[in-house]
C-alpha cells in the first residue's frame, strides 16, 4: 500500500489495511517517506504484523520547505507542489517492487499493489513486474457525477469560469463544466493554526483566536478549546454530541455518520463542496452554514443554524432521524459474520477473489 502524504489519505488506507488483516490471509506492507512511516508506526497496535518500508524524499529538492513530507507541514497553496514532487518517487518505487519480487530474495510476488489516486504512475511499474494494481480512492464519489452550481465549484473551476467569461466575445469554443465542530450547547472547538502558520508549531492562542477567547471559555465552563489534533472519533462517539461543525472531508463525514451525528457544513477545499451538496440535498443530514476560507459568518447566523439542528425543530429532528438511519446502513455494510456479511465486506471479498483468479490464470 502506497498512500499520498496527507492525514486524510493515510486514515482510509489504514482502515482498509485493518479490515484486510482480519482475514489472516495477507501480509500488508506500507510504503511511504520517513516521517510518514513514523506516523504510521505510531498508529499501529503493538506487535503489529504490518511491514513498513521507507522511500527516500528530500523536499528541498522540489522548492518545498525543509523536512516537508506531509500536507500538515506545507502551506496550503503549496500542496500542488507536494503532489508534483511525488513523481520523484518513481525510480525508488520501481526498485522497491523489484526487490520484493526478486527470486534471489526468495520472496513471493505481491498479490496486489494498492496505491493512492495521485500515484497513477504506479500502474506502469506494477504491470512491468506482472503484479495486479488497484487505485484506492478514500474520498466520496459524488463530485464525479453531479452537476454543481458556480458557488459550489472549487477555486480552480471558478478561476476557469472567470477566464472563459473574459474571453466570451472571442470566437473561441465555450465550455460547460459538469463535475463529470460543536458539542451540545457547551461548545467544543478543535483549533488548528491558520493558513500561513506551521501546523506542527506550538499553539499560540493569542495570535490565532480573538483576544481573551480561551480565558472566557475557561471561566464560564461553557466551552473547551483543544489545541491542534484531537481524538475526533472519541468525541463524535460521546452520547452528549448532537451536531458536528465540519469542513466535510470524507473521513470526517464517515466518522460523524457512523455515530449518527448530523453535520453543520463549512467546506473549505477540494471535494468538500460536493460532499456538502450530497449530505444536504440528497441525504438530509447536513445544513451548510458557509463555503470557503474567505467567507465571514456573523454569530447570529451560526447561532440560528445551531439551534435549527440541535433543538426540537422539525428540520433538526428529521436530520437526526436520517443520521441514525445512515448509521445503521453503515453498520450493516461492514458486518463480517459467518452467515451475515455486509455489502462492503462482500465487495472486498469479491475484489480479492478476482485478483487471486487473475493471478492463478497468469501462473497457469
Amino acid at each position: 500500500m502506497f498512500q499520498f502524504m496527507a492525514q486524510g489519505h493515510i486514515i482510509p488506507f489504514l482502515a482498509l489495511a485493518f479490515q484486510l488483516i482480519k482475514t489472516n490471509k495477507y501480509t500488508i506492507t506500507f510504503v511511504n517517506t520517513h516521517k510518514n512511516i513514523n506516523k504510521l508506526r505510531s498508529s499501529l497496535p503493538p506487535n503489529s504484523s504490518f511491514n513498513l518500508l521507507e522511500i527516500p524524499f528530500n523536499s528541498s529538492d522540489h522548492n518545498l520547505p525543509p523536512d516537508t513530507e506531509n500536507t500538515d507541514s506545507v502551506p496550503y497553496n503549496m500542496a500542488p507542489n507536494l503532489i508534483e514532487a511525488t513523481l520523484s518517487f518513481k525510480p525508488h518505487f520501481r526498485k522497491l517492487v523489484s526487490d520484493l519480487v526478486s527470486e534471489e530474495n526468495g520472496q513471493r510476488k505481491p498479490l496486489c499493489i494498492i496505491t493512492d489516486m495521485f500515484f497513477g504512475w504506479c500502474a506502469e511499474i506494477a504491470q512491468e513486474f506482472g503484479v495486479f494494481h488497484a487505485i484506492f480512492i478514500g474520498g466520496g464519489g459524488f463530485g464525479e457525477k453531479s452537476a454543481a452550481k458556480f458557488g459550489q465549484l472549487v477555486l480552480f473551476f471558478c478561476q476557469l469560469e472567470a477566464k472563459l467569461e473574459q474571453e466570451k466575445n472571442l470566437e473561441s469554443p465555450k465550455m460547460f463544466v459538469k463535475l463529470a465542530r460543536f458539542k451540545t450547547l457547551q461548545l467544543s472547538s478543535v483549533v488548528r493554526p491558520p493558513v500561513g502558520f506551521d501546523i506542527n508549531s506550538e499553539f499560540k492562542a493569542d495570535e490565532y483566536l480573538p483576544e481573551g477567547f480561551e480565558e472566557r471559555n475557561k471561566i464560564s465552563r461553557q466551552g473547551l478549546v483543544v489545541h491542534n489534533w484531537a481524538p475526533q472519533v472519541d468525541i463524535l462517539s460521546h452520547k452528549s454530541v448532537s451536531a458536528f461543525l465540519s469542513h466535510c472531508g470524507w473521513n470526517s463525514v464517515l466518522e460523524a455518520l457512523s455515530h449518527g451525528v448530523p453535520i453543520i457544513g463549512w467546506p473549505m477545499a477540494a471535494k468538500q463542496f460536493y460532499n456538502v451538496k450530497l449530505l444536504e440535498e440528497k441525504m438530509g443530514v447536513c445544513v451548510e452554514v458557509a463555503r470557503g476560507k474567505s467567507c465571514q459568518v456573523k454569530h447570529e447566523e451560526i447561532v440560528k443554524i445551531i439551534e435549527l439542528v440541535m433543538n426540537e425543530t422539525e428540520k433538526g429532528m428529521e436530520m437526526r432521524r436520517r443520521a441514525c438511519e445512515i448509521k445503521e446502513i453503515i453498520e450493516n455494510a461492514i458486518k463480517d459474520e459467518v452467515n451475515n456479511k455486509g455489502s462492503s465486506t462482500k465487495a472486498m471479498d469479491e475484489f480479492f477473489n478476482a485478483v487471486l483468479t487473475m493471478r492463478e490464470s497468469k501462473m497457469g
